[in-house]
This record gives C-alpha cells, structure tokens and sequence, in this order.
C-alpha cells in the first residue's frame, strides 16, 4: 500500500474497463507531484500517461481507447518512487447493474435445493459489488465507491454475484465474445427515490417533511438505537411471559393439532396473532436412508424462526423472505422417531407458513414429506411491534454512496430491475424514474442506455401488496419506454404467486440481453417488441384487437383468460379471445358496449395468454375500446 498515490476504489485487481472508449482514473498524490501510469500487455509492450496532481491532490488520468480482448494488462501508477500495481485487467464490456432485491438477488439463493443446478462460471464476467451504505447529508456525496472489489464469476465467488446480473452477462458475452463487467450497487426494497439527491427530492416535492427529519445529524444512528431498544423490550416481555420454552424439549407441553403450511390469518385462534409460537413435528427415518447430507428444506415463514431436530439447534432466519434451507448436523438425525420443532416469531399479526412451498427433510435421493400435520403450543403472546425504520427504502438513502460515485465510470449501459418498493404509490413511477434517469444522464455527461425489468407476477402472501399496484407499476414501467434509448425485459411469466424473489434469473438476465442486443448492439436481427395498436368494435359483441405485428402474436393458453373489458359503469366482463389474421378476435356478451379493453392487469398474471412468435411475453396493457369508423 503506497502512502503518497490513491485510486478510486473502482480500480483493483481483476477489473474490467469499457473498451472503446476513455476511460477516468481518479486518485490523490502529493500536491504537484506527476502520477505516471504504465500500461503493459501479455507481450511486455508498454504505455505510459503522466498527469499532474492538483493543488488539492487529485488527479486524473484519461486511459485511451482499448480494443475488447481477453488479454489481460498490468497498470501501475507510479509517483515519487512509490507505486501502485493492479494485474489482469481487461476492456470489454462494462456495465452498471443496480435496482433492489431482484437485481441483488445472489446465485445461491437462486438455486432449487431439490433440483441443484449450478451455471457454468467464467474468469471473463467479473462483477465489483458495492456494499450498502445509507447516506441522509443533504449534500452527502461521494465521488468514489467506500467499498467492493472484483470478483470472478468462479466457485464460491460465482455463487455470491447477482443472478440476475450474471445471466446478463453469460448470454451477452456469448453474444458478443468479449469480457464483460458488473458494478452492482442494487440494495434491497430500495425505492428509486432513493437514488436521488435531496435538491431534486426537493423539487419533485413531497418528500419535505421526511427530509426535514432525516437529515438531522446522527437520524440514522439515533432511529436504529430507538428501534433495537424497542425490540429489545418486546423480546424481554415475551421471555417474562414464556413458561414453555425452557423445558420444551424434555417438559409435558399441551399442543394443539395443525397442518403446515398455513397462514395463522386463516385459523380463528391464530388470527392476529403476534409473540412466540412453538411447532412440533414427529417423523420417521426408515433404516436405510443415508443421512450423510442431510438438509431440511421448510419453504418460508412469517416471520422469524429458530431450528431444533432432536432437540439439537440447526439454524435461524431473522425475516420472512429467504426460503429455509438448513444442513442437519451429523449425527442428530437417526432411523426411526425424530422431533422436528420451530420456534416462530411473529411480530406484525400475519404469521404463517407461506402456501406453495416445499417442506421436507432431504438427504441423497431420499425425501421425506414433513408438510401435514403437526402441533403447535403458544409460548407467550405479545402487542403488535412496528417494524423497524428500513433505512436503504426511504428517499435519499441510496443516493450519496451508491449512486453517486458511479457517474465517473464510463458505462456501456444501466440495466435496472426495480419498482417493487414503489407500489404504494404507482402513480408517479413515470415521472419518477423518467426524471431519475434524466438526472443520471446529466451528471454522467452521456445518454447512457439504459435497460429495466418489468415487475414479474406475484401474488404477496402476506397481503401487504396494495390491490391492482404491481399491475399499474408494470402499466408505468411500459410508459417508460417513452423515455429515449430505453428498453425493457417483460417477465410476467417467470415470477413465483408465494415468493417475492423467484429463482428463475436466467431468462430474467437473458432478456435483459436480448434487450442490450437489440437497443445497444443494433442487432436487426432481435424482433421488436410487440404493442397493442387498437381495439375496435366491428360488429355487436366482437372487438378486433390489433398490434404492430399481428402475425408475431401467439396465444399460448387453449383457453385464454387474462382478457377484461370494462363497461361504462365499473363492470368486468370477461370474453372469449381468438387468433385471427388481423389480431384477435374478442367475443363478448353485454347489452352495453365496453369501453376498456384490459390484458393481465392484475398484480399476479401467472401463466400470461400473450407471447411473441419468438416466445417472449408481451407486456399488459389497457386500452380503449372505440367503434369502428370512430378512431
């Protein structure tokens, strides 16, 4: 480590820059010292750059132009003897992926544990993940990231990078046979306020009264402190109430019968319920299962859990969202009677064990069913506790430290997969994310392309999903094709109803390829997306539905029924929807005519009607119904 010359961290072993184009090195030397930057390939060959360092120390130097390649290079920085060195740089293509949990979302998590299957890795997708940092100064900003370093898309490394983000980066480096590069700086339940800066949450307006609050000095600190002492104090009142944990194990305990899963809103004595729950399930091992990997597979609960098997702990979950996985130690498990029993902490009165989840004990080929009946006792009950201030999903938060910084870097492309976070409010993503990515564009000094996910289907379990919101987030995601240079990847089909993170990211990232194909790399050989056009009464009871490429259109159910049309006063009425020449033909039954015509409008379309020729979904849409010879 040199005392007198820093880089951004950005720059570090194993990285990738942006071939074909310059590329900024940023970094402090002594005031008026030179900086040389010695740029050497495989052969020896070398380049040297020189710039002086400011009266302040920074300096920068501009990396000319490299052709993509999988050579590597050695740069090192050298200033008043002293040097900096970073090995196996490549150029290829860089990209900067971010948005919230689906984006963050790592292989590992992505993977099905009945069904294992592990991508192929490559030394040549590298991914430099920026660990959260909230900020809430209103002129907090940083021109450099506080944290990360490359990793290679190989063994352990491989299964910690985004999903969503590899697959973007094996299909397009397939494509393109180049290497590419990831910065992530995704952050789960982030809104896209969160990546703006406080004068333009200022100007948007609406934001005020929680700014004025957030940015005191210490708000982040004194707000955690509060919560942790609130927490602490319900868990202490539950722990003065609770005469059964103790002895659970060994102790007489009443336990009343249930069947797993369940969602306690459905059981009259559960029912609100909020404190600590205990469930017991008895099984049997036969003699000849092997029991060397052994993992309990227990789908996902509400909301945090605790493990015994034999009595034996074997693992906890804080929150309801990742799916229970626990590896059973060797030699707790043994053939014939075992005890399996959770213990469940329920906090916000929706406790449960989300419907449509696996819950078995697996080990080789062996599988042993554990959803059915079990036993539940209650330990204690206690009052409803708020859930904590969930700093990285307010505005501002993810602006100083994650967003900031990456304005320096010279992209390829954004490529975005976010909008959960905003479905209290979907009314105003247009606006939201258009000015978001104008502001971008602006302190970038480019027109970055920028490319996004459309929200998949779901279908929130726990019912904190507003009605219709992820149907008109998608509805506003679609007008943000209105923005220049944009594109998006539509995944209605690919979601999970039960789990707010589906697995499937390989066609997530796919498609997002396929949409950099097309917007970026001009590939004319990439279909356009298809849109509705039109749709036309022509006779009593038939409406034509008519898109930009009508014979691309393929219905895929045998029984279409995603299709509704609204009448004049409210009314939903569903039709029959048939393939024919010129779009689709919709048969309906009313004595007055529809006037909307909508498609998976809903917030979980699971199983769409609608797909290209190419098997891709189209997009949901609403849409005017007009009379024919009226448009």
């Amino acid at each position: 480590m040199s005392e007198k010359i820093s880089l951004m961290r950005f720059f570090g072993d194993h990285m990738i820059l942006q071939s074909d184009r310059e590329n900024c090195a940023r970094g402090k030397a002594p005031d008026g010292s030179f900086v040389v930057l010695s740029i050497t390939d495989s052969r020896g060959d070398q380049r040297n750059i020189c710039s002086p360092a400011a009266e302040n120390g920074v300096f920068e130097l501009i990396i000319p132009p490299y052709e993509p390649s999988y050579e590597s290079y050695v740069l090192t920085f050298s200033c008043d003897g002293e040097e900096i060195t970073f090995t196996d740089v490549l150029f290829g293509e860089l990209y900067h992926i971010s948005g919230q949990s689906n984006m963050e979302l790592p292989i590992c998590r992505t993977i099905d544990p009945l069904d294992p299957i592990i991508p192929k890795g490559s030394g040549f997708i590298r991914e430099f993940r920026v660990p959260v940092q909230c900020c809430f100064g209103k002129d907090e900003e940083y021109d450099d990231f506080q944290g990360g370093e490359w990793k290679s898309a190989e063994g352990n490394d491989l299964m910690n990078m985004s999903a969503a983000g590899f697959y973007f980066a094996e299909k397009l480096n397939k494509m393109l046979d180049v290497p590419v590069g990831l910065v992530n700086t995704s952050a789960g339940g982030s809104p896209v306020e969160a990546r703006m800066p406080y004068s333009m949450l200022m100007e948007l307006g609406g934001y005020e009264e929680f700014l004025s609050r957030c940015t005191v000095p210490d708000y982040e600190k004194n707000t955690a402190e509060a919560d942790r002492a609130k927490y602490t104090k319900w868990c202490a009142e539950l722990e003065s109430k609770d005469k059964i944990s103790k002895d659970i194990f060994t102790a007489p305990v009443e336990f009343t019968k249930c069947r797993i899963p369940f969602y306690f809103r459905d059981d009259p004595k559960l029912s609100g319920f909020c404190g600590r729950i205990w469930f017991r399930k008895k099984f049997i091992i036969p003699d000849d299962m092997d029991l060397s990997d052994a993992v309990l597979i227990l789908g996902a609960m509400i909301d945090a859990d605790e493990i015994f098997v034999n009595g034996v702990h074997a693992g906890s979950t804080g929150y309801m969202y990742p799916p229970r996985i626990y590896p059973v130690p060797q030699g707790v498990l043994h053939t014939g009677e075992n005890i399996l029993h959770i213990r469940l902490e329920v906090r916000q009165g929706m406790g449960g064990f989300v419907e449509g989840k696996k819950y078995c004990l697996k080990s080789g080929e062996n599988i042993i069913e554990l959803s059915g009946e079990w036993e539940y006792a209650v330990a204690a009950k206690g009052e409803y506790i708020a859930p904590d201030v969930f700093f990285q999903g307010l505005p501002l938060s993810m602006y100083g430290a994650l967003t900031a910084p990456a304005f320096g870097i010279n992209f390829r492309g954004l490529i975005w997969y976010q909008g959960e976070s905003n479905d209290k409010a979907p009314e105003r993503y247009y606006d939201l994310f258009k000015a978001f990515v104008n502001m971008y564009r602006d302190r970038c000094g480019y027109d970055i392309p920028v490319i996004f996910t459309q929200l998949c289907n779901f279908d929130d379990p726990v019912q904190c999903v507003p009605p219709l919101s992820w149907a008109q987030v998608r509805e506003q995601q679609l007008k943000c094709l209105d923005i220049p240079e944009t594109a998006m990847a539509v995944t209605i089909d690919v979601g999970e109803s039960n789990d707010l993170h589906p697995i499937n990211k390989r066609d997530v990232g796919h498609r997002l390829a396929l949409c950099a194909e097309r917007l970026i790399y001009k590939d004319r050989l990439v279909p356009e997306d298809i849109f509705p056009v039109s749709a036309e009464i022509t006779e009593k009871g038939r409406v034509l539905l008519s898109f930009t490429d009508n014979k691309a259109v393929v219905l895929k159910n045998p029984v279409p029924k995603h299709f509704e049309m609204i009448l004049s006063d409210g009314k939903i009425i569903c039709p029959s929807a048939e393939l024919c020449g010129e779009g689709i033909t919709l048969e309906y039954e009313s004595e007055e005519n529809p006037v909307l015509l909508r498609y998976a409008y809903k917030n979980d379309p699971a199983l769409p009607d609608l797909f290209s020729s190419g098997g891709l979904p189209l997009s949901p849409f609403r849409i005017d119904i007009t009379q024919k010879g009226m448009n």
